[in-house]
């Protein structure tokens, strides 16, 4: 019994003895351990990986610490790379104004306020122009279908009014590029097209009535982009001037699909109101070819 007793009460010693030991050799001071993944994160910003120096950088004022300085300029970093502008701005200028002009990122910490005000300036502009397609795509619904011709007939006078393009096939091109350099496809949850793949589009129509698709697939690289670029030809007789569309979810996108045979054609943003009002227009545009 006395022996049971002496085993017990040693392996309860042994095991606070290891527990305590443990704890002097993991357990890192706050101001340490925020040193510690503030160095993680900026040698994982040093090869693009921001996924990951988040998951470090997210850790640090937990601890309850005041950060370094030098906290604010890597968090405002992944921040810019996720999309994320005004939080940015933030981290970024709270670095700025607790640095010396000597500092080792003051230069790139003012160059990357530049790009974060133009980047906020483009999304204003991105949003006011998504607004008034929505707007535009209502007024539509409540008097317009492409099956009558009086409705037709005002759309195609408001898209007229609205560039005043010297005839009504070049105001409808006018439309239709304007939707395409607002509605751009850009791969994966980021969308910046100076750090991911995209794709641009453009449309003419040639004398003799065909409408050239220029497709630009730009692939962003750690360097610098390349893109390759193909032009496809539709002509616009003999095909039908009623156009659709499809979104998906999973493809995160919008395809306007070709009157011809019903697949792919155009691949924009997934936003269902552009990319109805670029199916319309479109139909509109083979409809003022085929009248000459």
């Amino acid at each position: 019994m006395k022996q049971l007793l002496f085993s017990t009460i040693l392996s309860v010693i042994l095991s606070f003895n290891l527990s305590v030991m443990s704890s002097s050799v993991w357990a890192l001071a706050p101001d340490i351990e925020a040193d510690r993944l503030v160095l993680a994160g900026k040698s994982k910003i040093a090869v693009k990986d921001f996924s990951a120096a988040r998951t470090y950088l997210d850790r640090v004022e937990p601890l309850g610490i005041k950060p370094s300085n030098e906290f604010h300029w890597l968090l405002g970093q992944v921040l810019f790379h996720e999309g994320q502008y005004s939080e940015a701005k933030t981290r970024i200028e709270r670095y700025v104004e607790n640095s010396e002009k000597t500092s080792e990122y003051y230069e790139s910490a003012l160059l990357m306020l530049t790009d974060i005000e133009t980047q906020l300036e483009d999304n204003k502009a991105l949003v006011a122009t998504k607004e008034k397609t929505r707007e535009f795509a209502k007024q539509w619904e409540e008097k317009v279908s492409l099956s009558e011709s009086k409705p037709g007939n005002e759309f195609d006078a408001k898209v007229n009014a609205l560039y005043l393009g010297e005839s009504l096939t070049a105001s409808l091109v006018s439309h239709i590029n304007g939707l395409l350099r607002s509605f751009v496809f850009i791969e994966g949850k980021v969308k910046n097209t100076s750090i991911a793949d995209h794709l641009l589009y453009s449309v003419s129509v040639s004398s003799s009535g065909d409408i050239l698709t220029t497709k630009k697939d730009v692939k962003v690289g750690k360097n610098k982009a390349a893109s390759s670029i193909n032009v496809s030809r539709l002509n616009a007789f003999g095909v039908s001037p009623i156009v659709e569309y499809r979104c998906s979810k999973a493809k995160d996108s919008c395809s306007v699909l070709s009157p011809v045979d019903g697949i792919s054609w155009i691949r924009v943003a997934k936003d269902e109101a552009a990319a109805k009002e670029l199916a319309k227009t479109f139909g509109r545009l083979i409809k003022s070819i085929q009248r000459g």
